[in-house]
């Protein structure tokens, strides 16, 4: 198939809006459960909110969506350099490549942070996720990927992604332990990591509900990697976070906790 038929198959098909409606269908759901956890524990929050429902609803609800815009800016660039040894062929650009692909890779992770940041900084503002809650649930980001990697080498028996295993487990032992200022620091980053690992089993949830209604339903292409599809099925929550957000939704049904003036 040739870029125009992948790019007709992905975004020019019946199957893209259904698609569409069950990523944000799941991402509903899981915004559910956010809401009755939160209604079930919102108390907690009285003493720095005067809507305590509404503080713990966006505290819940943007942690999970900074684990899958980490988990997305991961994919962007480790899709990127898949598909380019795999699927490029023109021999000016590989003698580049090949040569300098280690440094090119170095490159990507930097904009691969750039993508993280405009993600949850510009197209989704997460404005009530403390500075101390995003190293955790980046870590937790990275674990995400490893438990994504694991199943396809061990459940699904693909062997084309232990180079990304191996490189991912050296960038969570060099990120957390030996760039962080102490081994204090790094184990209390574990531990508030480990309290949300309920965040990481939605995330698992959502992204495995999504892939097997894609390849069952032959939207997801298996041909071009199980990677490549992973990074879109993320790309359609990230749509669906968006709307999401940007429905108010939050604010709509946590009115009622409102102090009373």
């Amino acid at each position: 198939m040739s870029i125009n038929e992948y790019t007709a198959h992905y975004l020019k098909t019946i199957e893209f809006w259904k698609f569409l409606g069950l990523s944000i269908l799941v991402i509903s759901f899981i915004f559910l459960l956010i809401y009755l956890y939160a209604k079930a524990t919102c108390q907690r929050m009285v003493s720095v909110s005067d809507n305590p429902l509404r503080a713990q609803l966006y505290h819940v609800t943007e942690k999970f969506s900074e684990l899958i815009f980490s988990g997305t800016s991961i994919l962007m660039f480790m899709t990127a350099y898949y598909l380019i040894e795999r699927f490029v062929a023109i021999d000016a650009f590989l003698d580049v490549w090949n040569k300098y692909k280690d440094f090119l890779l170095l490159l990507f992770i930097v904009i691969s942070c750039i993508f993280n940041t405009l993600l949850d900084h510009v197209i989704i503002r997460l404005r009530h996720l403390e500075s101390q809650d995003r190293a955790p649930i980046r870590l937790l980001g990275m674990l995400y990927m490893i438990l994504i990697f694991c199943y396809i080498k061990f459940i699904y028996e693909n062997n084309n992604y232990d180079f990304f295993i191996t490189y991912f487990l050296g960038l969570m032992i060099g990120r957390f332990v030996y760039f962080d200022a102490s081994f204090k620091g790094f184990i209390a980053t574990v531990k508030e990591a480990v309290t949300n690992i309920p965040l990481l089993l939605l995330a698992l949830s959502a992204t495995g509900i999504l892939s097997l209604y894609g390849f069952s339903s032959k939207y997801l292409i298996k041909h071009i990697g199980v990677l490549t599809n992973v990074f879109f099925i993320h790309l359609f929550m990230c749509v669906a976070l968006f709307i999401l957000f940007h429905s108010h939704i939050i604010d709509l049904i946590s009115k009622a906790g409102k102090s009373r003036s």
